[in-house]
């Protein structure tokens, strides 16, 4: 009877370890997955340096975009299919519209940076192109008008200027030789004054 016992206990405490040690793992593996959102980047190679790729000299940020889609050749293109470069969302049927209707910051004045109509060359600082000056952009713009340093410049010396050009005084060979993968500062640079500057 004696031993009948300590089965009982054994199997209690079996139990709990079947139970605990699963939930132990998994509370943990959870908890270091919240603390490093790394962990869900896909691991790459490293980036190629283009300090010796990129000579220059270039005076606007067109003829970067033309260095870089000597290598590059569908960067551009791709680009300008994504809602950086439209800033409009895909189209969707509405129930104000037979047509379906797309939407975005190209064309919504209630959105949170207002709108760029009533300031076109301000707003569109932040347009991962250059040149965005009026309403007649989108149907003269081609893939030599991408902003690639705007995403990419690790440099830390770009900025952008007025219709997305580079900002006066930008080293434009010294931020093309600084290419990288886009990091948040890259991201920020827009995106941190989403409100406005």
């Amino acid at each position: 009877m004696k031993n009948f016992k300590y089965i009982w206990i054994a199997g209690i405490v079996a139990t709990a370890l079947i139970i605990a040690v699963p939930v132990i793992l998994f509370t943990s593996r959870a908890q270091a997955k919240a603390d490093n959102p790394q962990v869900h980047v896909p691991q790459t190679s490293a980036y190629t340096d283009h300090t010796s790729l990129v000579q220059g000299p270039f005076t606007t940020g067109v003829e970067v975009t033309t260095a870089c889609l000597e290598c590059h050749e569908d960067a551009a293109h791709q680009v300008m299919q994504t809602d950086h470069w439209t800033w409009q969302a895909p189209s969707v049927e509405v129930p104000w519209s037979d047509d379906p209707q797309s939407t975005g910051k190209a064309n919504l004045v209630n959105n949170f940076c207002i709108g760029v109509q009533a300031n076109w060359s301000g707003c569109t600082k932040c347009h991962a192109g250059y040149g965005w000056s009026d309403a007649d952009y989108f149907a003269t713009a081609t893939e030599v008008n991408v902003d690639c340093l705007v995403c990419h410049d690790q440099s830390g010396g770009y900025a952008k200027g007025i219709a997305g050009e580079p900002a006066e005084g930008v080293d434009l060979v010294a931020a093309a030789q600084s290419v990288g993968r886009p990091t948040r500062q890259n991201c920020g640079a827009c995106h941190f004054y989403g409100g406005g500057r």
